[in-house]
């Protein structure tokens, strides 16, 4: 259900672009973007009738109504929306007690945690991009990224950070259920939210604080996630001659390797930086994860 609960975010997200983008303004030469925009456009015009609306606010419009629908549809066929962060701890609403608004509202909670990783990721990818380099992935990139990705490079992370302890604050305050792998699990038996919530002021900031890192941590399983996605994409089409598909996946496995990438400069032969990079990726992944556990499940944090 986590995969079906991605997808579906990441057809909101079409939506949510669509919002912040005036078409007259913009334009989609871009293969990586020619598609996406045709298809929402599509969608606005055909409902152009029925709404009778700005394209931007209908958009807004059409984006909580799949939210709403979103909802229904994964506490009907599903545990309902869940909050993954990393692998290690998970927020679950209460379904038995939670009314249908706070159900709906836990669904945009998803949406917004969605859209700061995806926003952690497009920052990760520009601090190892080549600095006077600017391909047309890295440019649809920085496009479903908006408007973060309109903040002056040396704010984002601040930024970053802001929003993603203002987040975790928000989920852990309202009463979700946390959970956590039983191999790391000798902790937190109680399903309740009160790990984070009990003890000093001081150690409840610290808590949080941790948590919200492990959320920005997340970029990286994003990178390697999407960084798998592309190489999978890019052998499947060579196979079945699909050239458009392979030269997007190609040049998405070049922009987020970003200066790592020797795909220019290897001409013949097998690359294997890619797969290195997600190996050491997950390592680095992994080491940080387990850290903030630590950090969060310490006695000494009490």
């Amino acid at each position: 259900m986590l995969y079906l609960q991605l997808i579906v975010n990441l057809f909101l997200l079409l939506f949510w672009i669509r919002f912040w983008v005036r078409p007259e303004n913009e334009f989609y030469f871009n293969p990586f973007l020619s598609g996406t925009t045709r298809f929402v456009d599509s969608i606005l015009q055909f409902l152009r009738p029925v709404l009778m609306l700005p394209d931007q606010l209908a958009a807004l419009i059409l984006l909580t109504f799949f939210c709403v629908f979103k909802t229904i549809f994964f506490m009907r066929f599903g545990d309902g929306i869940t909050l993954s962060y990393g692998t290690i701890f998970s927020f679950t609403p209460d379904l038995q007690h939670a009314s249908f608004g706070f159900q709906v509202f836990y669904g945009v909670m998803q949406f917004a945690l969605f859209l700061v990783r995806l926003w952690t990721l497009y920052f990760i990818v520009r601090l190892l991009a080549r600095p006077t380099r600017l391909t047309r992935a890295a440019e649809a990139f920085a496009f479903f990224a908006r408007p973060f990705s309109l903040i002056p490079f040396l704010m984002q992370p601040f930024v970053l950070l802001a929003l993603h302890f203002c987040l975790t604050a928000v989920i852990i305050s309202i009463g979700f259920i946390p959970t956590a792998l039983p191999a790391l699990m000798p902790i937190s038996q109680a399903p309740t939210s009160d790990i984070f919530l009990t003890g000093h002021p001081v150690a409840v900031l610290l808590k949080l604080g941790w948590l919200s890192l492990m959320s920005c941590g997340d970029g990286l399983m994003w990178m390697n996630n999407a960084l798998l996605l592309s190489i999978v994409g890019s052998f499947l089409s060579m196979i079945f001659g699909l050239k458009t598909v392979m030269l997007i996946c190609a040049e998405s496995v070049d922009v987020l390797l970003g200066r790592f990438s020797r795909r220019q400069a290897a001409t013949s032969g097998i690359d294997f930086t890619p797969m290195i990079f997600f190996f050491i990726v997950n390592f680095i992944y992994g080491i940080i994860q387990t850290g903030l556990y630590k950090l969060i499940t310490s006695p000494f944090v009490k």
